[in-house]
Parts: structure tokens; C-alpha cells; sequence
């Protein structure tokens, strides 16, 4: 861990003492440094995914910020995590800022529209990312992005984002089984893996019953 990966811990370790004292301006400050550090000393492509997961992770768990300035800095962390070097780190950090705009212990942040703009704009890194991998090894590449994401609508859809709907997660699933039984697929084993497994919890909420279960229904597996 370099000095300025030590500082930026600091600044988030301060930025939960700011949040707990009501200090808004305080906390905005230290925000704002924090974003200069990342950009102009922190150039190490694994050490930038490191500091914009823990940025995001921080911010998310703000409740202090008012809506211009919750709205600056969601915007500034989307930015940097649709920047980042390789198009995969891209994928997660870019479905991991959704989470900015669903906060479930903030009623007031429900924002179920900018959720799936953010879930969107990953799809598209992760249709970039496959086409990448396709021209490079001659066949198309693993699908494990498809199914990370396919698991964050499958979240929101239970925690009622009504932008999320059975259909887009039906088509997501297609897309997915599409793309697995390509001639030419990279299907590694842990995507195989992890896409069954979602698979079967989609079977199991449908066999389970109740409201979740209605929601599930329409959802062929």
C-alpha cells in the first residue's frame, strides 16, 4: 500500500466521523480531495479499482448530503469508474454505482430510473468487453460479466425497483444461454457455475410461493 492509498483510507475513515457528526460541508470537502487524489496521484490501474469500490462504498453509506450535492458526487464516481483501464473493472465498477441511487436504509433514495441506466451502460461495457475478447482470441469471451449483472437486476427486481421487470430479466437470461451456446464460446466453469446456480434460485423463489414468488412467475428458467 503506497502513501497516497494510506491517505485516501484516511480520508473515508474521516468521512464517516463527518457523516455521524452532521457535518455535510465538512464531508463534501474531504470528498472532493479525495476525488483530486485519485486522479492525480493514484495511476496504478489495480490500485484505481481498489479506490473507486471503496469511494463508491463510502458515499453509498452517506446520509447527510443534500440532493445537488449527493448528485455531484454520484456523478463524479460513475465518471472515474467508466474510465478505468480494463473494460471488465469498468463493467463492475459502473453496476456497483447503481447502488448510489438505491439506498435501502434512505427512503429518499430510490431513484429506480438511474438504476437501470447505470445496470444498461455496464451491459453495454460488458457487450464492449466480450467483442474485445472475441477479435483477440477468435472466439467469443466468457460471459461471467453477463451473469454478475444479470444477478444485480435479479436484486433491485426484489427490492422493487419498478424499472426492473420480469421481461428484462427473461430477456437477459436468453441473451446469457444465447451467448453460452455459441459454437465458439469461452463458457469457463465457474460461469457455467454461477449461472446455474442463478438459475435455481430463480426456481427455487418460484416454487417457494408468496409475492416473491408471484414476481418470479412469469420468468421461464
Amino acid at each position: 500500500m503506497t502513501v497516497y492509498d494510506t491517505l485516501l483510507c484516511l480520508y473515508m475513515v474521516s468521512l464517516e466521523v463527518a457523516n455521524d457528526c452532521d457535518l455535510e460541508p465538512v464531508a463534501y470537502e474531504f470528498f472532493t480531495q479525495a476525488f483530486v487524489l485519485y486522479e492525480e496521484e493514484i495511476a496504478d490501474s489495480k490500485a484505481q479499482v481498489t479506490a473507486i469500490h471503496l469511494i463508491i462504498g463510502t458515499l453509498q453509506r452517506m446520509n447527510i448530503f443534500g440532493v445537488e450535492n449527493r448528485d455531484t458526487l454520484t456523478h463524479k464516481a460513475t465518471g472515474y469508474s467508466a474510465k478505468l483501464l480494463k473494460k471488465p473493472d469498468q463493467c463492475r465498477a459502473v453496476y456497483a454505482c447503481s447502488h448510489l441511487f438505491w439506498v435501502d436504509d434512505q427512503d429518499g433514495i430510490k431513484d429506480g430510473e438511474r438504476v437501470l441506466l447505470c445496470l444498461k451502460r455496464a451491459l453495454r461495457i460488458a457487450n464492449a468487453a466480450q467483442q474485445m475478447a472475441n477479435a483477440a482470441r477468435g472466439s467469443s469471451g466468457p460471459v461471467t460479466l453477463f451473469v454478475e449483472i444479470l444477478n444485480k437486476y435479479i436484486y433491485y427486481f426484489e427490492k422493487g425497483n419498478p424499472q426492473i421487470t420480469s421481461a428484462t430479466i427473461q430477456g437477459l437470461i436468453e441473451l446469457i444461454k444465447t451467448e453460452m451456446q455459441s459454437d465458439s464460446a469461452s463458457v469457463l466453469p465457474v460461469s457455467d457455475a454461477f449461472f446455474a446456480s442463478t438459475l435455481r434460485y430463480i426456481q427455487f423463489q418460484k416454487q417457494k410461493g408468496g409475492i416473491l414468488g408471484e414476481k418470479y412467475d412469469s420468468i421461464k428458467v
